[in-house]
Protein backbone atom coordinates (compact mmCIF):
# COMPACT_ATOMS: atom_id res chain seq x y z
CA UNK A 1 0.00 0.00 0.00
CA UNK A 2 1.22 3.52 -0.68
CA UNK A 3 -0.55 5.47 2.05
CA UNK A 4 -1.53 4.94 5.66
CA UNK A 5 -4.67 2.85 6.04
CA UNK A 6 -5.18 3.17 9.77
CA UNK A 7 -8.86 3.70 10.40
CA UNK A 8 -9.86 3.44 6.74
CA UNK A 9 -13.04 1.48 7.44
CA UNK A 10 -14.01 3.87 10.21
CA UNK A 11 -13.35 6.92 8.04
CA UNK A 12 -15.59 5.55 5.30
CA UNK A 13 -18.36 4.65 7.75
CA UNK A 14 -18.31 8.09 9.37
CA UNK A 15 -18.52 9.71 5.93
CA UNK A 16 -21.52 7.59 4.94
CA UNK A 17 -23.34 8.08 8.25
CA UNK A 18 -22.86 11.86 8.18
CA UNK A 19 -23.67 12.33 4.48
CA UNK A 20 -26.67 14.45 3.53
CA UNK A 21 -28.42 15.26 0.26
CA UNK A 22 -28.04 18.99 0.88
CA UNK A 23 -24.26 18.61 0.66
CA UNK A 24 -24.37 17.14 -2.85
CA UNK A 25 -23.47 19.36 -5.82
CA UNK A 26 -26.14 19.73 -8.51
CA UNK A 27 -24.10 17.87 -11.13
CA UNK A 28 -23.71 14.88 -8.80
CA UNK A 29 -27.48 14.82 -8.24
CA UNK A 30 -27.99 14.81 -12.00
CA UNK A 31 -25.65 11.83 -12.44
CA UNK A 32 -27.49 10.00 -9.66
CA UNK A 33 -30.79 10.49 -11.51
CA UNK A 34 -29.19 9.24 -14.72
CA UNK A 35 -27.92 6.17 -12.89
CA UNK A 36 -31.42 5.53 -11.56
CA UNK A 37 -33.07 5.74 -14.99
CA UNK A 38 -30.36 3.80 -16.79
CA UNK A 39 -30.19 0.99 -14.22
CA UNK A 40 -33.96 0.66 -14.15
CA UNK A 41 -34.00 0.21 -17.92
CA UNK A 42 -31.24 -2.40 -17.99
CA UNK A 43 -33.02 -4.30 -15.20
CA UNK A 44 -36.28 -4.43 -17.14
CA UNK A 45 -34.55 -5.68 -20.30
CA UNK A 46 -32.46 -8.14 -18.31
CA UNK A 47 -35.65 -9.82 -17.17
CA UNK A 48 -36.16 -11.39 -20.60
CA UNK A 49 -33.02 -10.97 -22.71
CA UNK A 50 -30.18 -11.30 -20.27
CA UNK A 51 -28.38 -14.54 -19.46
CA UNK A 52 -29.46 -15.68 -16.01
CA UNK A 53 -31.94 -12.88 -15.36
CA UNK A 54 -35.13 -14.86 -16.04
CA UNK A 55 -33.75 -17.95 -14.29
CA UNK A 56 -32.83 -16.01 -11.15
CA UNK A 57 -36.18 -14.22 -11.12
CA UNK A 58 -37.98 -17.56 -11.43
CA UNK A 59 -36.15 -18.97 -8.41
CA UNK A 60 -36.77 -15.85 -6.34
CA UNK A 61 -40.45 -15.59 -7.25
CA UNK A 62 -41.03 -19.24 -6.35
CA UNK A 63 -39.36 -18.82 -2.97
CA UNK A 64 -42.12 -16.74 -1.38
CA UNK A 65 -41.39 -14.67 1.72
CA UNK A 66 -42.65 -11.36 3.02
CA UNK A 67 -43.77 -9.02 0.20
CA UNK A 68 -41.34 -6.17 0.91
CA UNK A 69 -39.64 -5.17 -2.34
CA UNK A 70 -40.54 -5.48 -6.02
CA UNK A 71 -38.95 -7.84 -8.50
CA UNK A 72 -38.78 -5.20 -11.20
CA UNK A 73 -40.69 -5.99 -14.36
CA UNK A 74 -42.64 -8.81 -12.73
CA UNK A 75 -44.97 -6.72 -10.53
CA UNK A 76 -44.50 -9.03 -7.55
CA UNK A 77 -42.88 -8.43 -4.18
CA UNK A 78 -40.52 -10.65 -2.21
CA UNK A 79 -38.20 -10.05 0.74
CA UNK A 80 -35.76 -7.19 0.31
CA UNK A 81 -32.82 -9.61 0.39
CA UNK A 82 -34.27 -11.74 -2.40
CA UNK A 83 -35.28 -8.67 -4.42
CA UNK A 84 -31.62 -7.66 -4.22
CA UNK A 85 -30.69 -11.03 -5.69
CA UNK A 86 -33.23 -10.95 -8.53
CA UNK A 87 -32.86 -7.30 -9.52
CA UNK A 88 -29.09 -7.52 -9.15
CA UNK A 89 -29.06 -10.44 -11.59
CA UNK A 90 -31.15 -8.54 -14.13
CA UNK A 91 -29.45 -5.13 -13.92
CA UNK A 92 -26.15 -6.48 -15.27
CA UNK A 93 -27.41 -9.48 -17.24
CA UNK A 94 -26.99 -7.65 -20.55
CA UNK A 95 -23.75 -5.85 -19.64
CA UNK A 96 -25.63 -2.65 -20.49
CA UNK A 97 -25.40 -0.94 -17.08
CA UNK A 98 -23.24 2.09 -16.28
CA UNK A 99 -19.53 1.83 -15.56
CA UNK A 100 -16.81 4.14 -14.26
CA UNK A 101 -14.46 5.90 -16.64
CA UNK A 102 -11.44 4.25 -15.00
CA UNK A 103 -13.21 1.16 -13.71
CA UNK A 104 -15.96 0.15 -11.35
CA UNK A 105 -19.55 -0.79 -12.03
CA UNK A 106 -21.86 1.72 -10.32
CA UNK A 107 -24.82 0.61 -12.42
CA UNK A 108 -24.56 -2.87 -10.91
CA UNK A 109 -25.80 -1.73 -7.49
CA UNK A 110 -26.68 1.99 -7.58
CA UNK A 111 -30.41 1.33 -8.02
CA UNK A 112 -30.81 -2.23 -6.77
CA UNK A 113 -29.60 -2.21 -3.17
CA UNK A 114 -31.00 1.15 -1.99
CA UNK A 115 -34.35 0.59 -3.76
CA UNK A 116 -34.83 -2.80 -2.10
CA UNK A 117 -34.34 -1.14 1.28
CA UNK A 118 -36.46 1.89 0.36
CA UNK A 119 -39.44 -0.30 -0.45
CA UNK A 120 -38.97 -2.39 2.68
CA UNK A 121 -38.88 0.60 5.03
CA UNK A 122 -41.32 2.83 3.12
CA UNK A 123 -41.47 6.60 3.21
CA UNK A 124 -37.94 7.15 1.89
CA UNK A 125 -37.69 10.47 0.11
CA UNK A 126 -36.09 10.96 -3.25
CA UNK A 127 -33.42 13.14 -1.66
CA UNK A 128 -32.46 10.43 0.80
CA UNK A 129 -32.45 7.86 -1.99
CA UNK A 130 -30.10 9.97 -4.11
CA UNK A 131 -27.76 10.41 -1.14
CA UNK A 132 -27.75 6.67 -0.40
CA UNK A 133 -26.98 5.92 -4.03
CA UNK A 134 -24.11 8.42 -4.21
CA UNK A 135 -22.24 7.30 -1.08
CA UNK A 136 -22.10 3.71 -2.29
CA UNK A 137 -21.01 4.69 -5.79
CA UNK A 138 -18.42 7.10 -4.44
CA UNK A 139 -16.64 4.59 -2.20
CA UNK A 140 -16.82 1.77 -4.76
CA UNK A 141 -15.36 3.87 -7.56
CA UNK A 142 -12.66 5.27 -5.29
CA UNK A 143 -11.75 1.70 -4.26
CA UNK A 144 -11.23 0.67 -7.88
CA UNK A 145 -9.09 3.71 -8.62
CA UNK A 146 -7.09 3.15 -5.42
CA UNK A 147 -6.05 -0.20 -6.88
CA UNK A 148 -5.38 1.08 -10.39
CA UNK A 149 -3.21 3.97 -9.19
CA UNK A 150 -1.12 1.48 -7.24
CA UNK A 151 -0.53 -0.55 -10.40
CA UNK A 152 -2.91 -3.41 -9.62
CA UNK A 153 -4.52 -5.30 -12.48
CA UNK A 154 -8.11 -5.24 -11.25
CA UNK A 155 -9.06 -7.71 -13.97
CA UNK A 156 -6.56 -10.32 -12.87
CA UNK A 157 -7.90 -12.98 -10.51
CA UNK A 158 -11.19 -11.34 -9.56
CA UNK A 159 -14.24 -9.88 -11.28
CA UNK A 160 -13.91 -6.30 -10.12
CA UNK A 161 -17.56 -5.55 -10.93
CA UNK A 162 -18.73 -8.31 -8.60
CA UNK A 163 -16.21 -8.12 -5.79
CA UNK A 164 -16.06 -4.36 -5.23
CA UNK A 165 -19.80 -3.94 -5.77
CA UNK A 166 -20.20 -5.63 -2.38
CA UNK A 167 -18.70 -2.49 -0.85
CA UNK A 168 -20.95 -0.09 -2.74
CA UNK A 169 -24.12 -2.12 -2.27
CA UNK A 170 -23.54 -2.50 1.47
CA UNK A 171 -22.92 1.19 2.02
CA UNK A 172 -25.87 2.29 -0.13
CA UNK A 173 -28.18 -0.15 1.65
CA UNK A 174 -26.81 0.91 5.03
CA UNK A 175 -27.33 4.60 4.31
CA UNK A 176 -30.87 3.86 3.11
CA UNK A 177 -31.48 2.27 6.52
CA UNK A 178 -29.92 5.32 8.22
CA UNK A 179 -27.37 3.15 10.03
CA UNK A 180 -24.91 4.76 12.43
CA UNK A 181 -21.17 4.67 11.79
CA UNK A 182 -20.88 1.77 14.26
CA UNK A 183 -23.61 -0.17 12.45
CA UNK A 184 -22.04 0.55 9.06
CA UNK A 185 -18.73 -0.74 10.40
CA UNK A 186 -20.45 -4.01 11.28
CA UNK A 187 -22.24 -4.09 7.94
CA UNK A 188 -18.88 -3.96 6.13
CA UNK A 189 -17.62 -6.80 8.32
CA UNK A 190 -20.68 -8.85 7.45
CA UNK A 191 -20.14 -7.91 3.80
CA UNK A 192 -16.57 -9.18 3.96
CA UNK A 193 -17.78 -12.57 5.23
CA UNK A 194 -19.81 -12.97 2.03
CA UNK A 195 -17.59 -11.33 -0.59
CA UNK A 196 -16.72 -13.28 -3.71
CA UNK A 197 -15.92 -12.76 -7.36
CA UNK A 198 -13.43 -15.27 -8.75
CA UNK A 199 -12.53 -14.70 -12.40
CA UNK A 200 -12.34 -18.46 -12.88
CA UNK A 201 -15.88 -18.45 -14.21
CA UNK A 202 -14.68 -16.58 -17.32
CA UNK A 203 -11.22 -18.11 -17.81
CA UNK A 204 -12.45 -20.30 -20.68
CA UNK A 205 -14.96 -17.78 -22.03
CA UNK A 206 -18.18 -16.44 -20.57
CA UNK A 207 -20.80 -18.99 -19.53
CA UNK A 208 -24.34 -17.63 -19.09
CA UNK A 209 -23.94 -17.47 -15.31
CA UNK A 210 -21.35 -14.70 -15.70
CA UNK A 211 -24.23 -12.38 -16.54
CA UNK A 212 -25.66 -12.51 -13.02
CA UNK A 213 -22.57 -11.69 -10.99
CA UNK A 214 -24.20 -8.47 -9.72
CA UNK A 215 -26.92 -10.57 -8.04
CA UNK A 216 -24.63 -11.63 -5.23
CA UNK A 217 -23.25 -8.27 -4.03
CA UNK A 218 -26.74 -6.77 -3.99
CA UNK A 219 -28.13 -9.68 -2.02
CA UNK A 220 -25.10 -9.64 0.28
CA UNK A 221 -25.13 -5.88 0.75
CA UNK A 222 -28.81 -5.73 1.66
CA UNK A 223 -28.43 -8.71 4.02
CA UNK A 224 -25.34 -7.23 5.70
CA UNK A 225 -27.08 -3.90 6.29
CA UNK A 226 -30.19 -5.56 7.74
CA UNK A 227 -28.15 -7.78 10.06
CA UNK A 228 -26.19 -4.77 11.30
CA UNK A 229 -29.44 -2.91 11.90
CA UNK A 230 -30.55 -5.81 14.10
CA UNK A 231 -27.44 -5.29 16.21
CA UNK A 232 -25.17 -8.06 14.94
CA UNK A 233 -21.65 -6.77 15.54
CA UNK A 234 -18.82 -7.41 13.07
CA UNK A 235 -16.25 -4.66 13.67
CA UNK A 236 -13.08 -6.00 12.07
CA UNK A 237 -11.34 -3.37 9.90
CA UNK A 238 -13.08 -4.94 6.91
CA UNK A 239 -11.32 -2.78 4.32
CA UNK A 240 -7.78 -2.34 5.63
CA UNK A 241 -7.33 -5.30 7.98
CA UNK A 242 -4.66 -7.97 7.52
CA UNK A 243 -7.29 -10.22 5.94
CA UNK A 244 -9.63 -7.44 4.83
CA UNK A 245 -10.86 -6.74 1.32
CA UNK A 246 -7.64 -5.21 -0.02
CA UNK A 247 -5.27 -7.63 1.68
CA UNK A 248 -7.22 -10.79 0.93
CA UNK A 249 -8.04 -10.10 -2.69
CA UNK A 250 -5.30 -7.66 -3.80
CA UNK A 251 -2.29 -8.52 -1.61
CA UNK A 252 -2.61 -5.24 0.27
CA UNK A 253 -1.50 -3.18 -2.72
CA UNK A 254 -3.62 -0.04 -3.06
CA UNK A 255 -3.46 3.72 -2.50
CA UNK A 256 -5.72 4.39 0.48
CA UNK A 257 -5.42 8.15 0.03
CA UNK A 258 -7.58 7.89 -3.10
CA UNK A 259 -10.40 6.58 -0.93
CA UNK A 260 -10.16 9.15 1.85
CA UNK A 261 -8.89 12.41 0.39
CA UNK A 262 -11.67 14.73 -0.71
CA UNK A 263 -14.33 12.27 0.44
CA UNK A 264 -17.55 14.26 0.52
CA UNK A 265 -16.17 17.17 -1.51
CA UNK A 266 -14.68 15.62 -4.66
CA UNK A 267 -16.92 13.18 -6.51
CA UNK A 268 -15.74 10.31 -8.68
CA UNK A 269 -19.43 9.61 -9.27
CA UNK A 270 -19.22 12.26 -11.98
CA UNK A 271 -17.04 9.86 -14.00
CA UNK A 272 -19.92 7.43 -14.53
CA UNK A 273 -20.23 6.30 -18.15
CA UNK A 274 -23.54 5.31 -19.72
CA UNK A 275 -23.39 2.69 -22.40
CA UNK A 276 -24.84 3.27 -25.88
CA UNK A 277 -24.44 -0.45 -26.69
CA UNK A 278 -25.13 -3.58 -24.58
CA UNK A 279 -21.54 -4.77 -24.28
CA UNK A 280 -18.51 -4.39 -22.07
CA UNK A 281 -17.25 -0.81 -22.21
CA UNK A 282 -13.91 -1.98 -23.62
CA UNK A 283 -15.70 -3.01 -26.81
CA UNK A 284 -17.37 0.33 -27.51
CA UNK A 285 -14.45 1.86 -29.40
CA UNK A 286 -14.45 -1.12 -31.78
CA UNK A 287 -18.21 -0.91 -32.28
CA UNK A 288 -18.01 2.79 -33.06
CA UNK A 289 -15.10 2.25 -35.44
CA UNK A 290 -17.04 -0.51 -37.19
CA UNK A 291 -20.08 1.74 -37.49
CA UNK A 292 -17.96 4.49 -39.01
CA UNK A 293 -16.56 2.07 -41.60
CA UNK A 294 -20.03 0.85 -42.52
CA UNK A 295 -22.13 4.01 -42.25
CA UNK A 296 -19.65 6.80 -43.00
CA UNK A 297 -17.18 5.09 -45.33
CA UNK A 298 -19.78 2.90 -47.05
CA UNK A 299 -17.86 -0.35 -46.58
CA UNK A 300 -19.85 -3.29 -47.95
CA UNK A 301 -19.37 -6.21 -45.52
CA UNK A 302 -19.75 -8.66 -48.40
CA UNK A 303 -16.42 -7.55 -49.91
CA UNK A 304 -14.45 -7.73 -46.65
CA UNK A 305 -11.90 -10.55 -46.79
CA UNK A 306 -10.03 -9.77 -43.59
CA UNK A 307 -10.96 -8.04 -40.32
CA UNK A 308 -8.07 -6.74 -38.23
CA UNK A 309 -8.59 -5.51 -34.68
CA UNK A 310 -6.08 -3.68 -32.48
CA UNK A 311 -6.51 -2.87 -28.80
CA UNK A 312 -4.60 -2.14 -25.61
CA UNK A 313 -3.08 -5.14 -23.78
CA UNK A 314 -5.69 -4.71 -21.02
CA UNK A 315 -8.30 -5.83 -23.55
CA UNK A 316 -6.78 -9.29 -24.03
CA UNK A 317 -9.61 -11.08 -22.23
CA UNK A 318 -12.09 -9.50 -24.64
CA UNK A 319 -10.23 -11.04 -27.61
CA UNK A 320 -9.40 -14.41 -26.13
CA UNK A 321 -9.98 -17.32 -26.17
CA UNK A 322 -10.30 -16.58 -29.87
CA UNK A 323 -12.60 -19.50 -30.70
CA UNK A 324 -15.12 -18.37 -28.08
CA UNK A 325 -14.87 -14.68 -28.96
CA UNK A 326 -15.35 -15.34 -32.68
CA UNK A 327 -18.39 -17.51 -32.13
CA UNK A 328 -19.82 -16.71 -28.68
CA UNK A 329 -22.23 -19.27 -27.30
CA UNK A 330 -24.23 -16.95 -25.06
CA UNK A 331 -25.30 -13.33 -24.73
CA UNK A 332 -22.86 -12.89 -21.84
CA UNK A 333 -19.99 -14.13 -23.98
CA UNK A 334 -21.05 -12.00 -26.95
CA UNK A 335 -21.20 -8.88 -24.78
CA UNK A 336 -17.53 -9.46 -23.91
CA UNK A 337 -16.30 -10.15 -27.44
CA UNK A 338 -14.50 -7.48 -29.49
CA UNK A 339 -14.84 -9.72 -32.54
CA UNK A 340 -18.61 -9.96 -32.15
CA UNK A 341 -19.17 -6.24 -31.48
CA UNK A 342 -17.06 -5.07 -34.42
CA UNK A 343 -18.59 -7.64 -36.76
CA UNK A 344 -22.14 -6.72 -35.81
CA UNK A 345 -21.40 -3.05 -36.44
CA UNK A 346 -19.96 -3.84 -39.87
CA UNK A 347 -22.67 -6.32 -40.82
CA UNK A 348 -25.69 -4.28 -39.74
CA UNK A 349 -24.66 -0.66 -39.33
CA UNK A 350 -26.03 -0.85 -35.77
CA UNK A 351 -25.68 -2.87 -32.57
CA UNK A 352 -28.93 -3.42 -30.67
CA UNK A 353 -30.44 -5.61 -27.98
CA UNK A 354 -31.76 -7.97 -30.64
CA UNK A 355 -28.17 -8.88 -31.54
CA UNK A 356 -27.90 -10.70 -28.20
CA UNK A 357 -30.96 -12.90 -28.63
CA UNK A 358 -30.46 -16.51 -29.81
CA UNK A 359 -31.30 -15.40 -33.35
CA UNK A 360 -28.86 -12.51 -33.17
CA UNK A 361 -26.05 -14.69 -31.88
CA UNK A 362 -26.40 -16.94 -34.90
CA UNK A 363 -26.58 -14.25 -37.61
CA UNK A 364 -24.56 -15.66 -40.54
CA UNK A 365 -23.39 -12.29 -41.87
CA UNK A 366 -21.80 -11.36 -38.55
CA UNK A 367 -20.24 -14.77 -37.92
CA UNK A 368 -18.71 -14.77 -41.40
CA UNK A 369 -16.92 -11.55 -40.47
CA UNK A 370 -15.71 -12.81 -37.09
CA UNK A 371 -14.24 -15.87 -38.81
CA UNK A 372 -12.15 -13.52 -40.98
CA UNK A 373 -10.82 -11.69 -37.95
CA UNK A 374 -7.46 -11.43 -36.21
CA UNK A 375 -6.20 -9.21 -33.44
CA UNK A 376 -3.09 -7.67 -31.97
CA UNK A 377 -2.35 -5.77 -28.76
CA UNK A 378 -0.57 -2.42 -28.81
CA UNK A 379 0.59 -0.85 -25.54
CA UNK A 380 0.83 2.57 -27.20
CA UNK A 381 -2.98 2.75 -27.37
CA UNK A 382 -5.03 4.01 -24.47
CA UNK A 383 -7.18 1.39 -22.69
CA UNK A 384 -10.30 3.03 -24.13
CA UNK A 385 -9.09 3.04 -27.75
CA UNK A 386 -9.73 0.61 -30.55
CA UNK A 387 -8.76 0.23 -34.21
CA UNK A 388 -10.79 -1.65 -36.80
CA UNK A 389 -9.18 -2.27 -40.18
CA UNK A 390 -10.67 -4.18 -43.10
CA UNK A 391 -9.02 -5.64 -46.17
CA UNK A 392 -11.33 -5.65 -49.16
CA UNK A 393 -11.60 -8.09 -52.06
CA UNK A 394 -9.92 -5.52 -54.30
CA UNK A 395 -6.87 -5.48 -52.04
CA UNK A 396 -7.64 -2.02 -50.71
CA UNK A 397 -7.78 -1.38 -46.98
CA UNK A 398 -9.80 0.95 -44.78
CA UNK A 399 -9.39 1.66 -41.08
CA UNK A 400 -11.00 3.67 -38.32
CA UNK A 401 -9.52 4.49 -34.91
CA UNK A 402 -11.62 5.64 -31.96
CA UNK A 403 -9.74 7.09 -28.99
CA UNK A 404 -12.71 7.81 -26.68
CA UNK A 405 -15.98 6.09 -27.57
CA UNK A 406 -19.46 7.49 -27.23
CA UNK A 407 -20.65 7.16 -23.63
CA UNK A 408 -17.33 8.12 -22.04
CA UNK A 409 -17.74 11.12 -19.67
CA UNK A 410 -15.88 13.23 -22.23
CA UNK A 411 -18.51 12.21 -24.84
CA UNK A 412 -21.64 11.58 -22.75
CA UNK A 413 -25.00 10.39 -23.98
CA UNK A 414 -27.57 13.16 -24.12
CA UNK A 415 -30.69 13.05 -21.98
CA UNK A 416 -32.70 12.19 -25.09
CA UNK A 417 -30.38 9.28 -25.87
CA UNK A 418 -30.68 7.99 -22.30
CA UNK A 419 -34.48 8.22 -22.42
CA UNK A 420 -34.54 6.42 -25.77
CA UNK A 421 -32.32 3.71 -24.31
CA UNK A 422 -34.64 3.35 -21.32
CA UNK A 423 -37.70 3.08 -23.54
CA UNK A 424 -36.03 0.46 -25.74
CA UNK A 425 -34.93 -1.56 -22.71
CA UNK A 426 -38.36 -1.32 -21.10
CA UNK A 427 -40.02 -2.62 -24.27
CA UNK A 428 -38.41 -5.97 -23.44
CA UNK A 429 -39.71 -6.10 -19.85
CA UNK A 430 -41.19 -9.44 -18.68
CA UNK A 431 -44.65 -7.89 -18.37
CA UNK A 432 -45.92 -5.43 -21.01
CA UNK A 433 -45.73 -1.81 -19.89
CA UNK A 434 -47.77 0.98 -21.41
CA UNK A 435 -46.08 3.97 -22.97
CA UNK A 436 -47.91 6.15 -20.47
CA UNK A 437 -46.52 4.16 -17.55
CA UNK A 438 -43.00 4.44 -18.90
CA UNK A 439 -43.35 8.16 -19.49
CA UNK A 440 -44.56 8.56 -15.91
CA UNK A 441 -41.47 6.72 -14.67
CA UNK A 442 -39.20 9.03 -16.66
CA UNK A 443 -41.04 12.01 -15.17
CA UNK A 444 -40.70 10.64 -11.63
CA UNK A 445 -36.96 10.19 -12.04
CA UNK A 446 -36.59 13.63 -13.64
CA UNK A 447 -37.94 15.08 -10.40
CA UNK A 448 -36.59 12.41 -8.09
CA UNK A 449 -35.41 14.92 -5.50
CA UNK A 450 -39.03 16.11 -5.11
CA UNK A 451 -40.52 12.70 -4.28
CA UNK A 452 -41.76 12.06 -0.76
CA UNK A 453 -41.54 8.30 -1.28
CA UNK A 454 -39.48 6.59 -3.99
CA UNK A 455 -41.79 3.58 -3.97
CA UNK A 456 -43.75 5.66 -6.49
CA UNK A 457 -41.27 4.41 -9.11
CA UNK A 458 -41.91 0.63 -8.84
CA UNK A 459 -45.60 1.41 -8.36
CA UNK A 460 -45.66 3.25 -11.68
CA UNK A 461 -44.28 0.13 -13.36
CA UNK A 462 -47.39 -1.79 -12.34
CA UNK A 463 -49.47 0.27 -14.78
CA UNK A 464 -49.45 -2.02 -17.79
Amino acid sequence: MTATTEGLTRTVCEYVAASRYDDLPADVVEVAKRLTLDSLGTTLAGGTLGDGGPETAAVVLSSGGNPESTVLGYDKKVSAVMAGLANGAMVHALNYDAIGAEGGHPGAFALTAPLAIAERRGGMSGKDFINALVVGVEVEMRSVIALLRAGVNTKGRFLEGQLLSYVGATLSAGRALELSADQLDSALGLMLMQSSGSRQVVVYGDPPAKGIYAAFPNQGGVLAALLAQEGLGAHCDALEGQAGVFAMFYNGVYDASIITEGLGTTYYTLDSSFKPWPTSGLIHAFIEAGLQLRNDDGIDPDVVVELRLTGHPDSRNWFEPVEERQRPGSAASAANSVYFGAAKALANGAVTLSDFTPEGLGQPEALQLTAKGSHELDASLSPHAGIVEVVLRSGATAARRVALPLGHPARPLSREQLVDKFMDCASHAPLPLSEGALESVVDLIDRLEELDDVTAIPEALSRR
